[in-house]
């Protein structure tokens, strides 16, 4: 596995991370919240700050998934390197 590979999938492993911790916290500060006035709040889940926060936590997880599986091929496309490499390169190609 080549070195930008890596980059992409711990970019990915990163953002399925820190989105599945940014939903866990949405979810305490629901519980706390809630706890704290003695019965459910319905201002909490109007809340058009905390709804934002969850979609974006959404997107990150499936981007993260995203990148995490199809490493190879987005790498390619991020690094601009869109020739698939060659199976039986050339001597004149492996010297060049």
């Amino acid at each position: 596995m080549k070195t930008p590979t890596i980059i992409v999938r711990l970019i990915g492993l990163y953002l399925l991370a820190n989105s599945i911790i940014t939903l866990i916290q949405i979810g305490r500060m629901a519980t706390m919240q809630q706890t704290m006035q003695g019965g459910p709040n319905p201002t909490l889940t109007q809340n058009p700050m905390l709804d934002d926060m969850r979609i974006y936590a959404w997107i990150g997880i499936i981007v993260g998934l995203v990148a995490i599986a199809i490493a190879g091929p987005l790498t390619r496309l991020l690094t601009f390197d869109s020739e698939q490499p060659n199976k039986n390169p050339s001597l004149r190609d492996q010297l060049l």
